[in-house]
């Protein structure tokens, strides 16, 4: 198996721990055992343990045996934190969204910092209420740079995943994104919106965009009703996909 890629060492290796084969707290066999049992040089072992260790689901330092700490979740796809639509039908609920405003606003500081827009430019709001079954979920405010915003305002009020419908008819393709979580009281309007009480806590989802080029394709704030999702991460002392940060002052 002298092909066999790390990347496929390291997803069998997740499998079979996922399996049972290699409960937690069990020690997986050692580099020159997986070198002999997959025909490859104990350095393409090494590479494909070292993924576990950086992702959690093993621990243990070089030379010396690794172990099984959890069971492997299953990987997020970047479709869950950008698109809605996409997220709930994975998890076999039926979305819904209805738009409350879609209007031209003159860019913002906010705009020309986090969508490299001129100031002056035209950016078009777009806020939107998100249902899961039929139940209000969240409020979602987006701004897009003019030339998107074009399209946008061409698309019927009840189109399920605005993503999917960009990717299909034309050609946009939302590759990277900036994500920021925190939480809130519910103010007046959105509170209304909502049909929450005023001052009622909510999840807070701050992100921007971005195409394959790096350049900013929407700026979004997503505000939950508390208990309505959650999320969830990992982490160890080898890598953590978190970090604390603090309020950068863009609203909307």
């Amino acid at each position: 198996m002298k092909d066999f890629a790390f990347e496929s060492i390291a997803q069998e290796l997740r499998e079979q721990i996922t399996s049972g084969t290699y409960p937690v707290g069990c020690a997986l066999p050692s580099e020159r055992e997986l070198s002999a049992r997959y025909d490859v040089s104990v350095g393409t072992v090494r590479v494909a343990l070292k993924e576990l260790v950086n992702e959690g689901t093993v621990d243990g330092g070089r030379g010396r045996p690794k172990t099984v700490v959890r069971v492997p979740a299953p990987p997020a796809t970047f479709e869950e934190f950008r698109s809605f639509a996409q997220w709930a039908a994975q998890q076999g609920r039926v979305p819904g969204g209805r738009t409350l405003e879609s209007q031209w606003r003159i860019s913002s500081t906010s705009d020309n910092e986090l969508l490299g827009v001129p100031e002056g430019a035209r950016v078009l709001q777009v806020g939107r209420l998100r249902f899961l079954d039929g139940e209000i979920v969240m409020l979602e405010q987006t701004r897009y740079p003019e030339w998107l915003g074009e399209i946008i305002a061409q698309l019927p009020a009840d189109t399920p995943s605005v993503t999917a419908l960009l990717a299909e008819r034309h050609d946009v393709h939302f590759s990277h994104a900036e994500h920021v979580f925190s939480a809130e009281a519910a103010r007046q309007q959105v509170a209304a919106r909502l049909e929450v009480a005023r001052g009622a806590p909510l999840l807070v989802h701050r992100r921007v965009s971005r195409d394959s080029s790096g350049s900013s394709l929407e700026w979004s704030i997503d505000r939950y009703i508390a208990g309505k999702v959650m999320l969830t991460a990992g982490s160890s002392w080898h890598s953590t996909p978190m970090r604390w940060t603090v309020p950068d002052g863009h609203e909307m």
